[in-house]
């Protein structure tokens, strides 16, 4: 029972640790020093705006006939994993020159969508190249001999179980094909393909943490107001966040295996008990105790 509960307080907090995650995959079809000067392991405090800026700010980005990012909401390190192998994903990984995969990156806390439009915008300027910030392979026709800079959103993952696996097929499929696209006009690129939080989440997200108070300085008297004291409606738990995961994660290993164990050991010390010593010595004789 204790070995079991230990899983699963384990397993929660591996979840909870990845909750909040995503994979940044990046390739080049020519040797690309953006991606080859990026550790194989980034520092804890590294999220996917910094990654994404890291790459696109490097010296050598202009080299490249295009930048394609690719974008999808809801994306996780186990949808790539699912992906068969033959995905046509996993073979322009193989066959790149230039690679990185990071599949557990910290999602940025106000998302990426101002930070990339900044940063392509950035891009685009310093190398001179077209900037295209939804580009269709169906409906967008790139320029031979000119500089592209590309973003591009795929459909939000929400589904689950083997659906969520025939969507990603789909998604690869869809991808494969705006990367021919992109390969038969501009042969020397650089794709990096990320996830994001889906933008309801960022939505609750902020609505939870409270605004930040202004100071209003127009009608400041000469006394100072009385402090408003008044709580907020509700129980204690609505007032303050109590119960933590690790303070749930505590109880339930105190609960379920430290206290047993207490009481064991005190049941065991309870049932021990001093034997009368009922044997009688070997020296003691009835009959000379008669006579005397």
């Amino acid at each position: 029972m204790a070995a079991r509960l230990l899983l699963v307080a384990a397993f929660a907090n591996a979840a909870l640790a990845y909750s909040n995650t995503g994979p940044v995959v990046a390739w080049a079809s020519s040797s690309s020093y953006a991606l080859d000067s990026l550790p194989s392991r980034l520092d804890s405090d590294a999220h996917s705006a910094s990654l994404l800026e890291s790459i696109l700010s490097s010296d050598d980005i202009c080299k490249h006939d295009a930048i394609l990012l690719v974008e999808q909401p809801g994306l996780h390190a186990s949808d790539l994993r699912r992906l068969s192998p033959d995905a046509h994903l996993h073979s322009k990984l193989s066959s790149s020159y230039s690679a990185r995969q990071y599949p557990y990156i910290p999602n940025h806390h106000g998302g990426i969508g101002d930070t990339l439009s900044s940063v392509l915008e950035s891009v685009s300027s310093r190398c001179n190249s077209r900037l295209l910030k939804h580009y269709s392979p169906e409906h967008t026709e790139l320029e031979h001999g000119v500089k592209h800079v590309l973003s591009m959103t795929l459909p939000h993952l929400s589904e689950s179980g083997s659906a969520r696996m025939s969507a990603m097929d789909h998604h690869d499929k869809s991808l494969a094909s705006a990367l021919s696209s992109l390969s038969a006009s501009c042969p020397d690129h650089l794709v990096i393909y990320t996830g994001s939080p889906h933008p309801a989440s960022h939505k609750r997200q902020e609505s939870d943490v409270p605004d930040r108070p202004s100071l209003d300085f127009s009608s400041v008297s000469s006394s100072f107001a009385p402090t408003n004291t008044t709580l907020p409606a509700g129980g204690i738990l609505k007032r303050y966040q109590i119960l933590t995961p690790g303070l749930i994660t505590g109880l339930l290993v105190a609960f379920f295996i430290l206290i047993p164990i207490v009481l064991g050991g005190m049941n065991a010390l309870a049932s021990i008990q001093n034997p009368v010593r009922t044997d009688v010595s070997k020296s003691f004789n009835a009959q000379e105790r008669k006579n005397q």
